[in-house]
Order: structure tokens, then sequence, then C-alpha cells
């Protein structure tokens, strides 16, 4: 009893903001608080109107690419330092913005300082002027850390109640494992590869992700262009993933331009392309995420596509939670 209420007092001191919470016991911490893609900034209001303000908010309210809709890459919200107290240190993701005449320039990565789960970007300068050319500078850099975040924390998500039969599965026939979560049903299992889906509605709306995984042989560099990336993927889903009316079927909407990423891949080259789908001779469409990448041992070339259909809603977090998918991708060859 003692020691339970030691801890309560702990935590209740924690979350006024009366501890110094670097020196506890990181399985004292409470967790973190807020939505996937939240991000809370510390920042004074004198800045918050000036070019540094102006810098935070083209890192965080630039446009999502591969969405039919307009949705910022993160939702932004501000505090002054004055009122950044309680429990709003427990937010999940945080930059804070520290300006001030004699301050040292430097930038800090720091994680579960007053919560679990938690990433904070501490940025210091000594004028609005290079603070706003830091964060200028480091724009991709600070989205792709928020990014890698919220896919770590889901992959913690996914692995507390994998849908383990399907993982099963799937490892057994085509040699690779996927962390998948729960509510994902195998639509179609051939030799050529292989769909599943989750499906739900909120109210009256249906919404519906789906991933699939196919191959080819590796020949060249040539396969990672998008006319061919786009011909494969067409060729699985005109055969694989129909529509609910007659000759209805997947297909790239090809008029919308892709954004298109070359990464590394747990030492592999990859590729990823974010566009839009609709299905022929329907009227159904949506966002996709596109991994392709080379699997050296039995020389193919791995496709993973992540699909959403949500009309009436956001799309975002539902794309993210995909890649977070695709990217537990393990060859077991």
């Amino acid at each position: 009893m003692n020691k339970l209420l030691t801890i309560s007092i702990l935590l209740f001191a924690i979350a006024c903001g009366n501890i110094d919470n670097s020196k506890l016991d990181p399985s004292l911490l409470p967790e973190s608080t807020g939505k996937y893609g939240e991000v809370l900034v510390v920042v004074d209001t004198l800045y918050e109107n000036r070019s540094s303000g102006e810098q935070l908010r083209k890192i965080f309210n630039k446009a999502m690419p591969g969405l039919p809709q307009e949705e910022t890459m993160f939702r932004m919200s501000t505090v002054a330092p004055e009122s950044f107290k309680s429990i709003l240190k427990r937010s999940r993701n945080l930059l804070k913005l520290n300006v001030g005449k004699g301050r040292k320039t430097d930038i800090a990565i720091e994680r579960n300082i007053w919560a679990k789960n938690q990433l904070m970007i501490q940025i210091t300068a000594e004028s609005d002027e290079v603070a706003a050319r830091i964060l200028k500078k480091n724009r991709q850099t600070i989205r792709d850390y928020f990014n890698q975040e919220e896919i770590d924390r889901l992959h913690k998500q996914f692995a507390k109640k994998p849908e383990k039969d399907l993982i099963e599965e799937i490892k057994e026939n085509y040699g690779l494992s996927l962390l998948i979560p729960p509510g994902f049903l195998m639509m179609q299992n051939t030799e050529e590869g292989f769909w599943i889906k989750k499906e739900k509605r909120l109210g009256e709306h249906q919404i519906i992700q789906g991933i699939s995984y196919y191959s080819e042989p590796y020949t060249g560099d040539s396969l990672f262009n998008k006319e061919s990336i786009y011909e494969s993927r067409n060729r699985f889903t005109r055969k694989n993933m129909e529509g609910s009316r007659d000759s209805s079927f997947m297909v790239v909407y090809e008029p919308y331009p892709a954004k298109i990423t070359e990464q590394n891949f747990k030492g592999n080259y990859a590729k990823t392309y974010r566009g839009l789908w609709n299905m022929e001779n329907d009227f159904m469409g949506g966002p996709f995420f596109h991994f392709a990448t080379v699997d050296t041992v039995s020389n193919q070339l791995l496709h993973l596509d992540g699909f959403v259909y949500a009309p009436k809603f956001n799309k975002r977090e539902y794309v993210r939670e995909l890649e977070a998918i695709i990217k537990t991708l393990k060859l077991s060859n």
C-alpha cells in the first residue's frame, strides 16, 4: 500500500511539473498523451509571429503527399513557455524553441522526459533570425524524426496483440515476416501474391485498409521506374482486386503525380510511391503507399502496397498505419 501511495504521489508531481523527471526510473513515468500526428510546439508568442514561427508552420503544415484532399503532415498546436505545465508536459510529440540573447545555438533530441514514449526536439538560438535559419535548414529532418517516432509507436502497439494466424500463414507461404495488428483478414492467397483487408464502419460510412504483396524477378534497376511500378501494380490488382461491380478493378490514378522517395531500408535499396488509386468502371478511390525493395537472396523485387478507402474522413493516419505495417517487413528465406 505504501509503495502504491509513493508511486501515486510521484505521478501527481510529474503531471504538475514539480520534479526533475530525467532522474526518475522511466517505468515510473506516465504514458504520453495526444493523438497520432499531433505536435505541441512550445514557443514564445513574440517569435510565433516572426520568422521562426513562419518556419515552424512550414515544417508541420506542409501538405501530406498522396492524399485526395489536402491534409497537413502533422497537426501543430502552440503554447507559450509560461503555460507549458501540467498535462501538456506529457504530450507525445514536443518541439521546444528557446530564443534569447546570449544563448548558444543547439539542437537536442530528447526522449521520455515527462512521459513514456515521448519525443522532444529542443532548439536553442540567440535570435529569431538564427532560430529561423536552423528550422529552415532542418525542415525535413524534423519531419522525419516525428514521423519515424510515430511509426515506432505503432510497431509497439502492433506487437501487443498481433494477428498471429495471419502472420504465420504469410510467413509459411511467402517467406517473409510482417507484424500485422488485429482486424485484418486474408482476401486472396495465390502463388502470385496475396492481399489482406481490414474493414469497419463509422456511422453509415465504410472504411477499408488493404495491403497487397507480390514479387517479380529482379532484372535491373529499371524495375524501380514509375512506369514499371505502375505496370506491375495494375497487373496484380486487375487480376486479384476486383470491385463489387462487374468488370471493375483497382488501377493507379495516373493523372495524379505520385510522390517518389528513395530509401535505405535495413541496408537494402528501396523506393516508395505515394499516389492515388481508383476503380475502373466504378466510383471508388483513395490513396496508396507502395514500397518496393530487392530480396538479394532470392533476387526478387518485392512489392508491398497499402491502400485506403475512407470517403468523408481524413486519411493521413490510416495511411501512416499501413506504412508502419509494411515497414515491419523482415525477410525469412
